[in-house]
Order: C-alpha cells, then sequence, then structure tokens
C-alpha cells in the first residue's frame, strides 16, 4: 500500500491535482483517489498472482470488498497532515496491517 499507492499518489496528485484537500493543503482529490485506485489495484493484482502459486486460497468476492476496505483505511490515513508526530510513512503500512487484521479475523 505505501510504495505502490503513495508513490502513484504523489506522481499523479503534482500533475494533476490542483484542487487541495481543505484539512491538508499539501494533498490533492486527485492524489487521494489515484492513492485509493492504486492501493486496491496492486493489491489485487498481487493477491491473485500469489493466489494463482497456491500460497493462499482466497474467493474473489470476500478479498476483493476487503481489499476495497483496506485501501480505503490506507488512503483515510494519507489524509492526515504531516507533521512531528504523524508520518505517513508508519502511520499508512501500520493501518493497512492493522485493517488486514480486523478484516482477517473478522472472516473467521
Amino acid at each position: 500500500m505505501m510504495s505502490g499507492g503513495d508513490g502513484f499518489a504523489d506522481i499523479v496528485g503534482r500533475r494533476y491535482g490542483s484542487l487541495k484537500l481543505p484539512f491538508n493543503e499539501k494533498n490533492s482529490w486527485t492524489g487521494s483517489i489515484s492513492m485509493f485506485i492504486s492501493c486496491f489495484l496492486l493489491s489485487a493484482i498481487m493477491l491473485f498472482y500469489f493466489s494463482s502459486l497456491g500460497y493462499v486460497h482466497v474467493s474473489c468476492e470476500e478479498a476483493l470488498g476487503k481489499l476495497v476496505l483496506v485501501a480505503l483505511a490506507a488512503t483515510i490515513v494519507e489524509f492526515i497532515p504531516v507533521n512531528d508526530v504523524v508520518d505517513d510513512n508508519i502511520f499508512v503500512p501500520l493501518a493497512t496491517m492493522v485493517a488486514f487484521l480486523l478484516f482477517s479475523s473478522a472472516a473467521r
């Protein structure tokens, strides 16, 4: 989520992100939307790749729903303005991991 989503959001946001978020002037709506989409797509590609190799066994419908929620959690954490206390390079992976664990344990 962090490497693909944040990296892609930065590139797209700098290029096309003229409309900034009202609570975080460093981020744009375009960058945030691209973060969500790229987080979801890259995670889905990786999940189905490892599933096709037999490392994980998931149903498509269940996995896609959870990936949407995890990508949304990562994007929401990315909204938070970066300061001395909150650094998105730490909190996006943490939020992703916590969301994944919560949604994984709810499925059991």
